[in-house]
């Protein structure tokens, strides 16, 4: 490659990545979109975290599902089944109905009811579900409505789904660790991984692409020259 072509090279290059740098900056000046009514914003949250859970309930080998690191600690089955069981304590609440399965009383259920795999992952998807349902239904004025939480005090039900999902994230969290100490990777880590090598392999195509263009139009055109000479 000649050194005019390899100087050109070199600012392609500098271009893909400035347009890279460039895009966050750009997409801050620009208008923020409308904002969503409080139904849908919760909705989200409530999906995200336990679309989380759910992954997490289908991927992890059921020959570990009784891991735990601690003898006093819940199992990964028994942390799955106790979120969703949280779950179901406070969406009956707010829904002033009996949803979901029998689980017993509390909110740790056995796993002598939930013997499987199969058994907690359609647990855990049936209250992410259930609990979606309830907030479409009521929509932003059932947000503003309120129930018997715990304390045995009234609370707003916008307060009580936050809770519900904060408590989901916890447990999440914990169940990151389970994965970890398994030399395993959690899914939504995987997906991010996947995600960010895509970008950078289409930019870095995207580059390559620029210079042989480049390197065919230089070579015409040193074509025509030794033609003319």
């Amino acid at each position: 490659m000649k050194p005019s072509s390899l100087a050109v090279v070199v600012v392609i290059l500098l271009a893909v990545v400035g347009t890279a740098l460039y895009s966050p900056c750009q997409s801050q000046n620009q208008a923020p979109r409308p904002v969503r009514s409080r139904t849908d914003e919760t909705l989200d949250m409530w999906n995200e975290i336990g679309n989380k859970l759910i992954a997490m309930a289908r991927d992890f080998p059921e020959d570990k599902y009784d891991f735990k690191l601690q003898k006093d600690q819940r199992t990964f089955a028994q942390n799955l089944l106790h979120a969703a069981a949280l779950d179901y304590v406070l969406i009956r609440r707010v829904s002033g109905s009996n949803l979901g399965p029998d689980f017993g009383e509390g909110d740790n259920p056995s796993r002598d009811v939930f013997k499987t795999k199969a058994d907690v992952l359609k647990f855990v998807q049936e209250a992410v579900a259930d609990g979606a349902n309830v907030i479409q239904q009521q929509g932003d004025a059932g947000l503003d409505k309120t129930s018997k939480f715990f304390g045995n005090r009234l609370a707003h039900n916008s307060s009580i789904w936050t809770f519900a999902i904060e408590h989901s994230g916890e447990h999440y969290g914990q169940l990151v660790v389970y994965y970890r100490a398994n030399n395993l990777v959690p899914p939504d880590s995987r997906r991010n991984q996947a995600q960010q090598s895509q970008h950078g392999h289409g930019m870095f195509f995207e580059g390559l692409l620029s210079i042989q263009g480049f390197d065919r139009q230089t070579s015409f055109g040193s074509d025509a020259v030794n033609a003319e000479n």
